[in-house]
């Protein structure tokens, strides 16, 4: 196994390690705060789902040579999967007691403009995107990498409208302003 190898798969580790305790923490929460409002409409299984087709995807690419990439592409896969964890976590617990899996909105819930959210309404999906995509990256494969980042976009941009809707009907123009002023994922681009 040489080195890309094993910093592919520690990161690979760390990510799903990282969202099962976050998840287990955010469930453990709203045991104690329940929520207001509660507004998934099924998106948190479209995200899920979607996600795991799209690296199954990938990897199936991968595994049969398809769209392969200079050798030095992975180890910025790496680089960009890093990224992808640190914003997502960093975002998630910038949250705290507010985040959900699912889009529910909290009592006492207020819009939060600092850090990461100064900018971006979503860094945890930006986040998660990054993971994704460094992920085929790493996976050396363009074709899958492409598949994943168009794929994962389009079922952010659906959790994000869901969410929005709810968050604009529970905090009213104090959202609606923060709309004003950011982005929804990419700074400069949406």
């Amino acid at each position: 196994m040489n080195l890309h190898s094993i910093l592919f798969w520690a990161l690979w580790l760390v990510w799903i390690i990282m969202e099962i305790i976050v998840n287990l923490r955010a469930r453990s929460l709203r045991k104690k705060f329940p929520a207001t409002t509660k507004a998934d409409q099924g998106s948190v299984w479209f995200i899920f789902g979607g996600m795991y087709v799209l690296i199954l995807i990938a990897f199936f690419l991968a595994m049969n040579g398809i769209g392969l990439m200079p050798t030095w592409v992975p180890f910025v896969g790496n680089a960009v999967m890093a990224l992808g964890i640190t914003m997502r976590y960093l975002a998630i617990t910038q949250l705290g007691r507010y985040f959900s899996s699912t889009v529910q909105i909290a009592p006492g819930q207020t819009v939060i403009h600092s850090g990461w959210y100064r900018n971006i309404r979503h860094p945890a999906y930006t986040g998660g995107w990054l993971i994704a995509v460094g992920l085929g990256l790493g996976l050396d494969t363009w074709v899958g990498t492409i598949i994943i980042a168009v794929g994962l976009f389009a079922i952010y941009r659906r959790r994000i409208l869901i969410e929005e809707q709810a968050l604009v009907s529970h905090m009213g123009s104090s959202y609606s302003h923060y709309r004003q002023h950011t982005y929804h994922m990419f700074p400069w681009i949406w």
